[in-house]
């Protein structure tokens, strides 16, 4: 017996015209004598339709999900008269970003495309958040899971609006590894962000404001942009305040001076910073876990952290490598603490730097305490008798307060002569920003961390054998020592550009633009569905 929808279906073709043409008919959905659920069956039970806009995958949810609705759709009433709880399903779509999913991920579609069509989209797009809300952006499997679909738009469909916190903050809540209190509390904090600031797309060019009331005028239409000011706050009080609430959120200085990196930080939209704080998210998300004494260094934040027994025993200020010269992101164990060390510089600051300054001034080696060497050779040249033309050479600094490396070194495995190190340079610490090395990283008060970790590093040791004071000792009458941890250290150094501090995000500067790249490439590879239809 012909069921009735195939027998609906059949006269429709018969009305539309060739066999050619009616595959892909959608007439149907005008026709207001059908009820919408109807309207939905037949269009999910017509192949040729369904293939020109959804996968075969997105095809065999949407089947599933409505069947289980009985076709009821989930935007519209009987009159596709849009919901309130659909407007709240939509402005969740539209604000993905509170949920640590990229607005790239989620598929856009025409505006003047039919409500059937609409309400289809919009549970594919729902199946998206959820995978990605789950399992991340850059490693999820792309599997579309009914279950946790049916489940998340019930419960989002019991809230009135997007700020009820009772449905929105559960929906956060049940995303990624909720076991882990940082992320919990990362994902949340960007949730808060996305509800408190006005999430603008006004990005701009910082080399487009030269003069100082260029950049006062578009400072006061930045803050008003991304929430920070009121359009009716004129006073320079005002605008001071709200200056100063920016730049602590950007990790940036406690004046109200408007330099070139506040300039950068007000030129960015909070959708870019928003966007990069769930590219942090993500990397939190995939961070190596489950370590009781570590390293852990973030180049944009510039600081370096040292833990033990699961709480944080130090701190410290890190200068990072220059744009010309950038800390690269590594792995490691931290192995040997050497006081007073040697420095053997890289090869490629003795070809640059080092060697068109001996060939004006052949003193300029023992000014700084340099000695030429042959390579894989320790015996000293003279420089007044080897052919300063050729770049074979290798340049060692002896130990002492004069060396780059300062009076102390940590050691770890790297093929790009990376370390952790102490420098003659204080002052650049007392900098905000703090990218001026060749690539390592220079920590303020050293000797301190060096100590920290020796205190933790006695396991194994003879009693007394090694204690943090053997450092202050022997940087004292500078003497040259290697000191092999018992344990090695395991250490991160990572690139997050969004942190959490005093229970607020702070958005620090993309300083390599590294972000920028993982943004570029999720726009080129964003999910597109064929929502045009």
């Amino acid at each position: 017996m012909i069921s009735r929808l195939a027998l609906l279906f059949f006269l429709y073709l018969l009305i539309q015209g060739c066999a050619g043409e009616q595959k892909t008919n959608d007439n149907f959905l005008n026709d207001n004598t059908l009820p919408i659920p109807q309207k939905i069956e037949l269009f999910l039970n017509n192949d040729a339709l369904m293939k020109t806009i959804f996968t075969q995958e997105e095809s065999q949810l949407l089947q599933n999900f409505y069947k289980e609705r009985n076709y009821k759709p989930i935007l519209y009433d009987e009159n596709l008269t849009l919901t309130r709880s659909g407007q709240t399903l939509l402005q969740v779509l539209n604000q993905s970003l509170a949920f640590g999913v990229p607005t790239t991920c989620i598929g856009k579609f025409n505006k003047k495309a039919h409500p059937v069509k609409k309400d289809l989209m919009t549970v594919v797009n729902f199946a998206r958040l959820i995978e990605f809300r789950d399992h991340g952006f850059t490693q999820s499997n792309g599997t579309l899971r009914k279950k946790s679909v049916c489940k998340d738009i019930s419960a989002l469909q019991k809230s009135t609006s997007f700020s009820d916190f009772g449905v929105a903050s559960n929906f956060v809540l049940a995303r990624g590894p909720v076991e882990d209190s940082v992320f919990r509390s990362l994902s949340n904090l960007i949730y808060a962000f996305a509800v408190q600031y006005k999430i603008d797309t006004m990005d701009a060019n910082p080399n487009d404001f030269k003069s100082e009331d260029e950049r006062k005028a578009f400072m006061k239409e930045s803050l008003v942009s991304k929430g920070y000011l009121t359009s009716s706050n004129n006073t320079n009080e005002q605008m001071a305040s709200a200056l100063l609430a920016f730049k602590l959120d950007n990790g940036l200085d406690s004046t109200i001076q408007i330099n070139d990196y506040t300039m950068e930080a007000l030129c960015e939209s909070n959708h870019s910073r928003l966007t990069r704080a769930v590219v942090s998210l993500e990397k939190v998300r995939h961070r190596v876990k489950d370590q009781k004494k570590f390293v852990w260094v973030n180049i944009p934040e510039y600081h370096l952290y040292f833990y033990a027994n699961d709480s944080l025993k130090a701190k410290h200020r890190v200068v990072v490598g220059k744009k010309s010269n950038e800390t690269p992101e590594l792995i490691s164990e931290i192995r040997n603490v050497v006081i007073m060390p040697e420095w053997h510089v890289p090869a490629s600051i003795v070809k640059k730097e080092i060697m068109p300054k001996v060939r004006k001034n052949h003193a300029y080696l023992s000014k700084n305490h340099y000695t030429l060497r042959k390579f894989n050779d320790t015996t000293p040249l003279d420089v007044e008798s080897v052919n300063l033309k050729s770049n074979g050479f290798s340049v060692l600094q002896s130990p002492g307060k004069w060396n780059s490396l300062g009076v102390i070194k940590f050691e770890f495995n790297n093929n790009q002569s990376i370390y952790v190190h102490d420098t003659p340079q204080k002052g650049l610490f007392s900098r905000t920003v703090r990218s001026f090395s060749h690539g390592c990283i220079r920590c303020d008060k050293p000797i301190a961390l060096g100590k920290t970790i020796i205190k933790y590093d006695q396991d194994g040791r003879k009693k007394y054998s090694m204690i943090g004071d053997t450092i202050d000792s022997l940087a004292t009458i500078y003497k040259h020592r290697n000191i092999p941890l018992m344990k090695r250290i395991p250490i991160f150094v990572v690139y997050q550009t969004v942190t959490q501090q005093r229970g607020k995000l702070v958005f620090h500067l993309d300083i390599y633009g590294r972000d920028q790249a993982i943004l570029k490439k999720l726009a080129a590879e964003s999910i597109h569905f064929n929502f045009s239809a």
